[in-house]
Parts: structure tokens; sequence; C-alpha cells
């Protein structure tokens, strides 16, 4: 994997400006690390040298010079480790006491800086912190203090930091370039995956691993995506098989019928006969039509622009209404549980024929003296409608198959109808988010929708 393909990579421009951020914040805390550290040092050694001549000078101001040279005597034995030296010096600059005696004869703080080439560095420091303080009798006392440790704490902070910076340039380099690699390398499997699918592969997915980061996640929202895609393509499939196989029949008899009566001399009552048999098929194949049309519609989505909040129990008695006469007529009885005023958001037409498909199906694909009933109850923000027979039922192995299109249980199919109307209420059922169950009634079919009264679903 090339080096330039790397820095491209997003992550490895993010992980560069983080560390950029890092560096400068790193620069900040360590200046700010080495001015508080000297300041804080500086600081300890004046006041341990501001304390030491003080005393001094009380020593002098209460017993004399005699008593001055003799504390100066001792103090430097005792403090000799610190490298402290002190000195006396009078008006014409001579030295009465103490080892030192080169500084100038002015009130406050001096550095002196000796000369590497002078110093014997076993005996003093090149550099001194020193306070001066004037005596009575135009003398001077000064009283120093090696401060040479505090630039050598200063130069050690500045060079664990540059070994910190180099640290962290080094850390995150390698792990910049450690992420882009991990990041192409899944780019380029998505890559590899995503050309097997065009190439016709299409049931290869996406890789997804185990620690499922924000590429994981969204290669499964895409496996998705291609499983969904998957189904619509077989539905696809399988609709052109049916639509082939359903029309066949219709457009076959519609065929023979129309070269019949061009070879045969019929009369003219013969022949609207065969017209009116031939527009009779030619309905039929434009009911088939315009069901699959209605389906795509539905199932586009485009309705769900124009929900408003309906009144389901109408619906429903307005569909019992209707088709009670026709129940009535075959043999069957149709019995009703609504709750009054069940309001729900969808579409009131697609509604009306999703109650109408239930109930046409139940009434003709039922026995003669089946007892049909239609129960709506609602409770909060939830809907449930059930339509149950007491036919012959559906068997467990079919009920999902029969949502598909054109499938029917008939297989000799002299029943009138084709085998869209579920097709169609499962597209409505989706469209309105709503879930359909079909179960056994012991005996007979059970159909239960559950509506869920979401007003998001109308905008």
């Amino acid at each position: 994997m090339k080096l330039l393909s790397l820095i491209d990579t997003t992550s490895f421009k993010l992980m560069t400006l983080y560390l950029g951020l890092f560096l400068l914040s790193f620069l900040a805390i360590g200046i700010t690390v080495y001015l508080l550290t000297t300041h804080t040092l500086k600081q300890q050694l004046k006041n341990t040298i501001e304390t030491e001549a003080t005393l001094l000078k009380a020593e002098y101001d209460s017993s004399g010079l005699a008593e001055l040279k003799k504390e100066i005597g001792e103090a430097g034995v005792s403090v000799s480790h610190t490298l402290r030296e002190y000195g006396v010096v009078n008006q014409h600059g001579e030295l009465i006491a103490g080892n030192f005696g080169d500084f100038k004869p002015l009130a406050g703080w001096q550095i002196i800086r000796r000369g590497t080439e002078s110093i014997n560095y076993d005996e003093a420091p090149p550099n001194l912190y020193v306070r001066v303080i004037a005596l009575p009798n135009a003398m001077w006392l000064a009283v120093g203090q090696d401060g040479d440790y505090i630039q050598e704490a200063g130069e050690a902070i500045i060079q664990a930091f540059i070994w910190g910076l180099a640290l962290v340039i080094f850390l995150g380099a390698g792990g910049g370039l450690y992420l882009s690699h991990t990041f192409l390398r899944k780019i380029q499997r998505i890559t590899q995956s995503t050309q097997a699918i065009i190439a016709g592969d299409l049931q290869h997915r996406l890789p997804v691993a185990k620690n499922r980061d924000e590429l994981d996640k969204l290669a499964v929202l895409l496996n998705r995506m291609l499983d969904k895609i998957g189904v619509l393509i077989d539905n696809v499939q399988q609709v052109s098989n049916d639509i082939a196989h359903d029309l066949r029949t219709p457009i076959s008899h519609l065929q023979f019928r129309l070269e019949d009566a061009v070879k045969r001399d019929l009369s003219a009552a013969q022949y609207k006969e065969r017209i009116a048999f031939a527009i009779e098929e030619v309905d039929g194949i434009l009911n088939t039509f315009s069901a699959l049309l209605r389906i795509s519609q539905i199932e586009s989505g485009s309705r769900r622009s124009g929900f408003k909040t309906v009144n389901l129990s109408e619906i429903v008695l307005a569909v019992i209404d209707a088709l009670c006469p026709v129940a009535e007529e075959q043999g069957k009885t149709i019995s009703a549980d609504i709750d009054p005023d069940v309001k729900l958001t969808g579409d009131k037409e697609l509604l009306t024929q999703l109650a109408f498909n239930l109930l046409e199906n139940a009434i003709t694909h039922t026995p003669e003296n089946t007892q049909i009933k239609l129960s709506l109850h609602s409770s909060g923000t939830q809907a449930e409608f059930i339509v149950a027979d007491s036919g012959s039922g559906i068997a467990e192995e079919h009920r999902q198959k029969v949502f598909q299109r054109f499938y029917r249980l008939e297989q000799s199919r002299t029943t009138p109808g084709n085998g869209l109307g579920l097709s169609i209420v499962a597209a409505i059922v989706e469209l309105h988010g709503a879930k359909i169950v079909l179960a056994d009634n012991h005996p007979g079919l059970n159909i239960v929708i559950h509506f869920c009264n979401d007003p998001v679903m109308a905008q």
C-alpha cells in the first residue's frame, strides 16, 4: 500500500490536525512548566539568601563587627556544601570579613557571573545570586549562593520536553499510518465486494468486522439495503413469471375464440357472443394490470404525503354495509364489534380498499353458512382490526405466501380473481406502518392488523 495513499486518507489528515493541536498544547505546557519551575527556584533561593543576610545584619547591629566576622566564619563552614559565600567590605572596597568581595557597593540584588578561566569549580560557583545590604560606617554586607542548579533544572525540563515531543511525534505519526492503513484496508474490501456485486454476484455482501466501527455500521446498513434490493429483484422475477403464467390462459382463450370466429361463418348473434367474451377476457387482463400498477403506486410511498386523520370505524361499517347483501346471497352471515370513532393517520381510500379486500376474500373463499366477524378496538395510540371467519382457513405453510403476487391456494384457478387482493392489503399495511398476522381461528382464518396511530406518519 503506497505511502501517498495513506497520507491522502481522511483519518491521516484528522490525525495530523489533532497531532498538531496536541503538540502546540504540549509546547505551551512545557514553556509554562519551565517558567514556573525556574521562577519558583529563584524565589526560594532569594528567600534563603534574604533570611541569611537579615540575620547577619541583625548580628552586626547587636554585637558589632567582631561578632559579625565570627558569625560569617562559622556560617561559611556550616554551609560550605551549598557553595554560599559571604563578604564585608569597607568604604574603600577592601574585604574585611568573609571570602567574597567582588560585588558592587549597591543595596539590592546582584547576579555575579565569573569567568570560567579564573574559577576553580571545586571552591566557588561561576554564578552567584547576591544580596547586598548597607551597614553603618560605610560598610557593605554581601551574601551570595550558587544559582547554577536553577539553570540546570531548566535545561533538564527543556530536554525532557524535547524527548517528549519526539516521542509524541513518533507515536502520533505511527498511529496515524496504522489507522490509515486499517481504514484503507477496509475500504479496499468494501470496494472489492462492491465490484463483485456490480459484476452480478447479487448474493455477495460487504464484510463486517466484530468491533463494529463506523464503517462496519455503514456496511451493515448497506447489506440490509442489498437484502431489500434482492427481495425486490426476486419479486420482480416472480411477478414476471406469474404475469406470464396467469395471463397466458386468458390470452390463449381470447386468441382461440377470435381465430375460431374468423374461420367459421357465424351469424350476427354468434359474432356478438364472441365479441362479448373477448371484451370480458380483456377486462380481466386490464384489471390484473390495474391491480399491479396500484400495488406499485402504494409501495412507492407517494401516497404517504397525503395522509390525514381518518375515522376507521366509519370506513369499516361502510364496507360491511356494502358487502352484507353479497354475503347474504351466498348464505353467509356478517357480525361486527366496532368501537366508535377509532381514528388514525392514513389514506382513507386505501384503508377502505384494505377493509373491502379482506371482507371480500372472507366471503369469496369460504363455504356456505360461514360466520364472518369483523372487530375494531383501540387502546391509546394502538388500534386492532380483525377479520375472522369459520371457513376452512389457511395452512400455516401458506400464510406468508398468500401475500405474494398471483399466489392462489386454488391451483385450478376456477374461482374468480387474480391473486392480487392480499398483495394489495400487504402493501397498504406496510405503507401505514402497521403489522398483519394470519392465525388459526379454530376453525377458519383470523386476520389481525395492528395499527399504531403515530402522528409522524402524517408528515
